[in-house]
């Protein structure tokens, strides 16, 4: 079961807070009842619309469409907003590791070789051709102006080639098709263990990086990329090693920041040891949250 709180309920945690609950000391060694963070909300864009995902799957994001639930490619973008959670998953982290590399760069670099060979190519052919008008040998000394002028062109043919051959070559070698700033791809390294079983376990990984004027080179504010991945079932207390790789944009490597959020194949967001302002909670607190957010909503609702 999950609860998500929008930030009106913020008063409800610091009341949380000040609460003291009389336990034994038998009650204070208890395991936890849930556990209060900082998550996210996430939904996917379907259409022109975006909406709340309640599962993931190899293929598919699941999303509620209000009258029914609709499917929606892997690769969809999603949206994230942070919320104040109360969830009763929870993994340790061992490690997490972000890496990043980029396609876009290796795309730009093919296109490169693509358009040499293509090159090379047009230029046998334009010689064959000319080739083909020759009568004589072009290079004795009794050659026929009309060849002499037609293997002028073949050399020029063959120089442009060469000259362009050579040019490519020179770019690639240097790296200029590839901007080492800009990355698109997010590769995530981790080892948790899962306190419970999570059945068709999904993640979602988010990138924060700044945007910069492509003229001045000025910041223009923050950017953000969210995707979703199937991860599979997890078993309580067995180590799992986590190896996650998702698409998006390109973005500036040097100023992103990376997050990523850990859910149970029912949509709940799992509390992880490394989540923002993590708090164990007693089950009596579990209840007395649950009962002060339920007041606070129907406050804000009334």
């Amino acid at each position: 079961m999950k609860t998500l709180l929008s930030s009106e309920c913020l008063a409800v945690s610091t009341a949380l807070a000040l609460i003291t609950i009389p336990c034994t000391s038998g009650q204070q060694e208890s395991e936890p009842g849930g556990y209060l963070f900082f998550g996210t909300s996430v939904s996917a864009e379907a259409g022109e619309s975006h909406f709340p995902i309640v599962g993931v799957d190899k293929k598919n994001i699941f999303v509620d469409a209000g009258i029914d639930i609709k499917k929606v490619s892997l690769r969809a973008p999603c949206h994230v907003r942070a919320e104040l959670m109360l969830s009763e998953s929870f993994a340790d982290v061992l490690e997490m590791k972000f890496t990043t590399t980029s396609m876009t760069n290796l795309q730009r670099s093919a296109q490169a070789v693509s358009d040499m060979q293509f090159s090379a190519v047009q230029s046998e052919i334009a010689v064959s051709m000319l080739s083909s008008q020759l009568e004589g040998d072009p290079l004795s000394v009794d050659a026929s102006p009309a060849d002499m002028a037609i293997q002028s062109q073949i050399e020029d043919v063959q120089q442009n080639n060469s000259d362009f051959q050579s040019s490519m070559q020179d770019s690639l070698d240097m790296g200029t098709f590839e901007a080492e700033e800009l990355v698109d791809t997010v590769h995530v390294k981790g080892t948790i263990i899962p306190k419970t079983d999570m059945p068709r376990a999904y993640c979602v990984i988010v990138v924060d990086y700044d945007i910069h004027h492509l003229e001045t080179g000025e910041k223009e504010g923050r950017g953000r990329f969210a995707r979703a991945k199937y991860i599979g079932d997890l078993l309580a207390e067995e180590i799992v090693e986590l190896r996650v790789r998702v698409s998006t944009g390109e973005f500036d490597k040097e100023t992103a920041e990376f997050q990523m959020h850990l859910f149970t194949g029912d949509g709940e967001q799992v509390a992880m040891s490394n989540s923002r302002g993590l708090k164990a909670l007693t089950p009596q607190e579990v209840a007395t949250f649950r009962e002060l957010s339920a007041k606070t909503s129907l406050r804000n609702n009334g």
